[in-house]
């Protein structure tokens, strides 16, 4: 009998030296969450997929980016929060949710797939804010992306140069009409029957006589003469 009440008040010290030995976690003054061992202190983002990729204005792009988060010794953070924000302003593009922003969570391989990205129909380089965040740690990095017009567009979209003002049509020269054309024969023939006519008075004439010149002729707009000026 007395063999069992020492033993039962062994039993009864041992439970109370446990319950003793037990710590319970500090509480934050903030009232925050406790840090846990999961919990990273250093958050390290990088993109595994898709840096520096080349999209078509006005298409989807059918190439992921794939982001990938590590802690300070390079294992895959898993449960993070990661954020992909594209430019306000064009260039730039939608997310398959229709927004500028995309908000996912890294799974067992730290990893993170962005997919479907409706890229704007303005050409040009694109900045891809990534952050991303776990417990108290952060990190964020920029990725660029390049669109580009399609082949062909460029050259049917040029238009004339606004530096070198608008072309100067060619000087209109004036042609005699077919009517000025005949008229022009038929002086040029009788000035021809004339001057044999004249020819012929003259050796005919008083020696000493002054030989008869023929007098020019003109016509219209251009000036056409006929004959001697």
């Amino acid at each position: 009998m007395q063999f069992r009440r020492r033993a039962g008040a062994f039993v009864l010290s041992l439970g109370l030296t446990v319950q003793v030995a037990y710590t319970v976690p500090p509480v934050p003054a903030d009232g925050g969450q406790v840090q846990s061992e999961s919990t990273p202190a250093i958050l390290r983002i990088r993109v595994a997929e898709g840096e520096g990729s080349i999209h078509t204005a006005g298409a989807r792009s059918s190439q992921p980016i794939v982001i990938v988060l590590t802690d300070e010794a390079g294992r895959p953070v898993e449960g993070a929060s990661v954020s992909v924000r594209l430019p306000d302003e064009a260039p730039t593009g939608l997310f398959a949710n229709g927004m500028r922003t995309d908000i996912a969570l890294t799974g067992p391989d730290g990893r993170v797939v962005i997919r479907g990205i409706q890229w704007s129909r303005a050409a040009g380089p694109v900045q891809l804010r990534i952050t991303a965040s776990k417990g108290e740690a952060r990190a964020g990095i920029l990725s660029t992306q390049y669109i580009t017009e399609p082949a062909g567009t460029q050259s049917s979209r040029r238009g004339p140069d606004p530096a070198a003002g608008s072309p100067r049509p060619p000087a209109r020269i004036e042609q005699p009409s077919r009517s000025k054309w005949i008229l022009l024969a038929a002086l040029i023939g009788g000035a021809a029957a004339g001057g044999v006519a004249a020819a012929a008075r003259g050796g005919a004439s008083a020696p000493g006589a002054p030989p008869a010149v023929a007098q020019p002729t003109t016509i219209g707009n251009p000036t056409i003469t006929v004959g001697r000026p």
